[in-house]
């Protein structure tokens, strides 16, 4: 049963190994704990909550913010172990950007603000980023620490938009530009091969599209040395990016692969 708890209540859990399910008092995230694996899942952009305070300062209508959000990311994770699902709009702070940059004034081309956040709209926003990597940092040391040298693998999944681009893109894009890819070469090619042979017919690419360059990985890839995020792109074939549409038999189709993939990793 999901339940409210404060940061200092979910971090007790953590510590004590006890699954759970809860949103945090300031309701900036979900964590879900079915039990306690070496393997995380992880939607950043998954979130769509945009302050109501905001919402008349906003230039952006809600579908316009929902366009580089990505929707669905938390449910292809699944029934994975350990599932963190960020709740506020990228619009409103980028949980995959450095935080002096995760306030966007302008993002993808278009003026988000009829007039300039006040240094106080700005604080409340880095607030809320700041408790999702305390809780991020919280649930990752403690993973370290329970399974010693063993790696914690960590599915980042995001979807992007694909009709902006000139070309043909793959339904899958793996980014590994900030990994050490001596060090990680086998877990990666394990990886791209299971993607690719359960997801049957798609092109799943790497470095294609894009190339995992967000604050995410690199925030993990160099607090923690055992730590591998896989920086996962959906093309968004599973709904309509224009219209808002969602394909539900696409959705659980690719939820039901997903499935079998993160399986077959651990």
């Amino acid at each position: 049963m999901q339940q409210e708890l404060s940061l200092k209540e979910i971090c007790t859990l953590i510590a004590n190994r006890v699954p759970f399910e809860a949103v945090d008092s300031e309701h900036c995230f979900y964590l879900r704990i079915l039990s306690y694996e070496p393997v995380i899942g992880a939607a950043i952009h998954d979130g769509h909550h945009f302050p109501y305070s905001l919402q008349e300062n906003c230039l952006l209508s809600e579908q316009e913010r929902w366009y580089e959000e990505d929707p669905c990311t938390a449910q292809f994770l699944g029934d994975i172990p350990i599932l963190f699902k960020g709740l506020d709009s990228r619009y409103y702070y980028d949980l995959n950007r450095p935080e002096s940059e995760a306030v966007y004034e302008t993002a993808w081309g278009k003026s988000i603000w009829k007039r300039v956040l006040t240094a106080k709209e700005r604080e409340q926003a880095l607030e809320r980023y700041r408790r999702c990597y305390q809780v991020i940092d919280c649930l990752t040391k403690a993973l370290v620490e329970f399974f010693a040298e063993q790696p914690i693998l960590v599915y980042d999944i995001h979807s992007y938009n694909f009709k902006r681009w000139d070309r043909v893109v793959p339904e899958i894009n793996i980014g590994t530009s900030q990994i050490d890819i001596q060090k990680w070469s086998s877990e990666l090619n394990k990886y791209q091969e299971t993607l690719t042979q359960v997801f049957d017919g798609y092109w799943v690419a790497e470095n294609d599209t894009f190339f995992g360059k967000g604050a995410f990985l690199k925030h993990l890839s160099t607090q923690y040395q055992n730590v591998l995020v896989f920086a996962t792109e959906f093309k968004k074939f599973y709904c309509d990016e224009l219209s808002g549409e969602l394909y539900e038999n696409i959705i659980q189709d690719t939820t039901d692969k997903m499935q079998i993939v993160i399986d077959r990793m651990h």
